[in-house]
């Protein structure tokens, strides 16, 4: 078995060599090599077989073996069978890669116009220091089947943890030693054998989509762009490969389902709808345009969250239901030149349901509307866009360097898909404009890299409830803003 196991590598690495276009005295010394190794397993197997007859032998034979060949060759065979199963676990943990992340950041934040307690106030969160270690696993399980995980670790320093979405400026600290550690990633990517068709599920690849790859000197993480969705959700995606029917490079259709929350508590009477998402998206490289990025797509989530965490509240089984749509083009190395360019536009619309959670005799609240306003129910559309530059300087002695500034805008009904990820602040949820300007310092190549930048939200509307509760009126309005600046260095391994 063995033997014709060696016959077939053999075989293997000189069509190997052949059709990359070895030369004929590299397979010749490749084949001397290989005969010397049949050869030794050869006479091993003979071995095998002498110790097998002479352990059969009866010991009243009148020709016994000798004890000491009979040790001999248990003690080669014992090696040869060491030395088999250091192959075999090789070349399982071959198939396993492990590598990990690390990242220390400090924030300082500073708050005008926040609303406490219905009064306006200033204030300001200086050097928040945090650590982020990540572990990432990719085992090829078969050919055709793959595994990805990673497990993720933030944390504040001290004994306190950083709570708040970013969205609203409430940030506060609570007791919390241990941090936060959960599994980010966990999901089979299952290649169907002679068809251009994939099909994941997991907990699958949701965060840092395109352009993260911008501003954080890597390659593109996720599968959704970051502007569209950038969260951690369950589910399953189907991936139909369109290159051979288009001539696209990289062209690709892809659906998913996922389920963000389930009512597990029917049994007790509780009556809230199942939230669930379905997605549809088509992306392909810019014909004639090298290194980018075309992707048309969007979301439709079924039954959203009410309002029902508070308790002692009548509460509808569901808040209603959106769609997201959205335009994503990128350019990630134009003509050359060091200079990439991303362009984003997303576009919602918004069915709330007329009845709302019951928070006191007479007031109820539902999903962008309230009674007191008389607007439970009332479509809704929301849009934002989302821009941005990222030079690499030619300064070679710097290893090049790059800089960077983005701009995004969130009308009044923008209701965003990328949640709060770890980061201090979230500006792409912002209900109005926000700015960053960024410099990134590469230290060791896609190894080790700093960055220090300085993003401002300037928001125009401030609902109470994020996204319940009405925005008409004056109270809904807000002049709050937000300045954050940070530095942080973050090293993969």
């Amino acid at each position: 078995m063995i033997r014709k196991q060696v016959v077939f590598i053999l075989a293997v690495l000189m069509m190997f060599g052949i059709s990359c276009s070895v030369s004929a005295e590299e397979i010749l010394i490749e084949k001397e090599i290989l005969e010397k190794i049949l050869e030794r397993q050869e006479a091993l197997e003979k071995e095998v077989e002498e110790l097998k007859r002479l352990m059969k032998k009866d010991v009243t034979s009148p020709e016994p073996g000798p004890a000491e060949d009979i040790e001999y060759l248990k003690e080669e065979v014992e090696d040869m069978s060491d030395r088999l199963d250091v192959v075999e676990t090789n070349s399982i943990l071959d198939k396993i890669q492990l590598g990990g992340e690390f990242r220390t950041q400090v924030d300082f934040l500073n708050f005008d116009n926040i609303k406490v307690n219905g009064e306006k106030k200033d204030g300001n969160t200086n050097e928040l220091w945090s650590s982020r270690f990540r572990i990432n696993l990719r085992s090829e399980i078969t050919d055709d089947i793959i595994f990805h995980g990673r497990l993720s670790y933030l944390k504040y320093w001290g004994n306190t943890n950083f709570e708040g979405d970013g969205t609203d400026g409430r940030f506060f600290m609570t007791p919390d030693q241990e941090g936060d550690l959960h599994v980010e990633r966990a999901y089979i990517d299952y290649f169907v054998p002679g068809t251009p068709f994939a099909l994941t599920f997991g907990r699958y690849p949701t965060t840092e989509g395109p352009p993260y790859e911008f501003r954080n000197y890597t390659t593109r993480k996720a599968t959704w762009p970051q502007m569209l969705v950038n969260g951690e959700f369950d589910g399953f995606i189907g991936s139909l490969s369109l290159e051979e029917w288009t001539s696209l490079r990289a062209a690709m259709l892809r659906f998913g389902y996922s389920k963000i929350s389930q009512n597990y508590q029917q049994y007790q009477g509780l009556k809230i709808d199942s939230a669930r998402v379905g997605f549809l998206s088509v992306e392909a490289e810019i014909p004639g345009i090298r290194d980018s990025l075309l992707w048309i797509g969007g979301y439709k989530m079924f039954d959203t969250f009410s309002l029902s965490a508070i308790p002692d509240t009548e509460f509808p089984e569901d808040s209603g239901t959106y769609e997201t749509y959205t335009l994503h083009l990128q350019l990630n190395n134009i003509m050359e030149s060091g200079l990439g360019w991303f362009g984003v536009f997303c576009f919602q619309d918004i069915h709330p349901r007329s009845e709302g959670t019951m928070l006191a005799p007479g007031y109820e609240i539902g999903f962008f509307g309230d009674s007191l306003h008389g607007d439970l129910g009332k479509r809704r559309e929301g849009y934002a866009v989302y821009t941005g530059l990222r030079y690499i300087l030619p300064i070679a002695s710097l290893k090049h360097p790059h800089i960077g500034f983005e701009y995004n805008y969130g009308s009044k009904y923008w209701f965003p898909g990328s949640l709060y990820d770890g980061e201090a602040t979230n500006k792409l949820g912002v209900n109005g404009h926000a700015y960053e300007f960024y410099y990134l310092q590469p230290i060791a190549e896609r190894r080790m890299f700093c960055r220090i930048g300085t993003a401002y939200q300037d928001f125009e509307y401030d609902p109470a409830f994020y996204i319940y509760g009405s925005r008409e009126g004056e109270e809904a309005k807000s002049d709050k803003s937000i300045l954050h600046t940070y530095f942080l260095m973050d090293v993969k391994f």
